[in-house]
């Protein structure tokens, strides 16, 4: 029997809540995206528990987890899970991450590599390609983005009517059954309260600002990723037509370290195809040096 439980640490500015699942050999963080919280993880992260230890916490103004001020950004977001490891008394971990959640593996990864032993990004591009191939196909398809950067607007019209906004961007995901009735409950709850919902909208403001920035000064200082990076995407999804493993080869310092595949499905990878995601993930680790069940971890430099 899995022990599962729910808690709470107190990192830097911030309360962040998690599950903790399993007592494997090797931690792996399970990052969300947006509009979810951990729950998104919820057809992976037991079975990935069978064979190590499972760390599924909600970012900083998501879900169960606190409020903060400021510092939405990805780099003070990923510098919460760094403190979050200590806090559990580790060194290093597998991270997997969704959409905005994957945006914040991969500056934890650029910041910190030592901390991050092998990494998984799903269906995300680096932020800096994204800002800069904008046009008129893919604005109108992100046009999301381009709401939630502006200030006050987006809690205007959404606060109040957030069930339908998020059955919007989820109504494909809930037709095939994908996210079923009560989670999709959940996330509306997790998005109904107006600070929560602002923080969200802050984690995009971010994006194209101080992310951005980041993002920028590293990639011209040639700073780049370590760690064995493995990547999934939606076969059906917006990165169908990218050269994914091309543009992420780019951004790491060993392209041979770079692998990846398509999944079934669209963007919601973790919830259209768990077990895709499963599989490449075993596959991934079982591959990678001094990664598989039993063995020390072995963080990159």
């Amino acid at each position: 029997m899995l022990h599962e439980e729910i808690r709470t640490a107190t990192v830097n500015d911030v309360d962040l809540a998690y599950r903790i699942i399993g007592d494997g050999p090797e931690p792996i963080v399970l990052l969300h995206g947006w509009p979810q919280t951990g729950q998104c993880w919820r057809k992976v992260a037991r079975p990935l528990a069978e064979r190590y230890t499972v760390i599924v916490p909600d970012l900083r103004g998501y879900g169960a987890s606190g409020l903060a001020s400021s510092g939405y950004d990805k780099q003070t977001t990923a510098a919460d899970l760094s403190a979050l490891l200590r806090h559990l008394g580790l060194d290093s971990a597998v991270v997997v991450g969704h959409d905005r959640g994957a945006r914040v593996a991969h500056r934890w990864a650029l910041d910190r590599p030592s901390e991050i032993s092998a990494l998984a990004l799903l269906d995300v591009l680096p932020t800096r390609v994204v800002m800069r191939s904008f046009d008129r196909q893919s604005a109108t398809a992100m046009w999301h983005w381009f709401f939630h950067l502006q200030p006050d607007l987006p809690e205007l019209l959404v606060a109040g009517n957030t069930e339908a906004y998020l059955r919007y961007f989820l109504r494909g995901v809930l037709e095939s059954g994908a996210v079923d009735e009560p989670t999709f409950r959940h996330y509306v709850d997790a998005y109904s309260d107006p600070a929560h919902l602002t923080a969200t909208f802050e984690d995009y403001r971010a994006g194209f600002t101080t992310d951005l920035a980041l993002d920028d000064a590293d990639h011209a200082r040639g700073v780049r990723l370590q760690c064995p990076l493995l990547l999934l995407w939606g076969a059906e999804g917006a990165l169908a037509s990218a050269d994914v493993l091309g543009i992420w080869r780019e951004h790491h310092a060993d392209p041979a370290a770079v692998t990846g595949t398509p999944v079934p499905g669209g963007h919601y990878v973790p919830e259209e195809a768990p077990q895709a995601v499963l599989d490449a993930l075993h596959h991934f680790l079982e591959m990678s040096p001094d990664m598989s069940p039993g063995k020390e971890p072995n963080p990159c430099d």
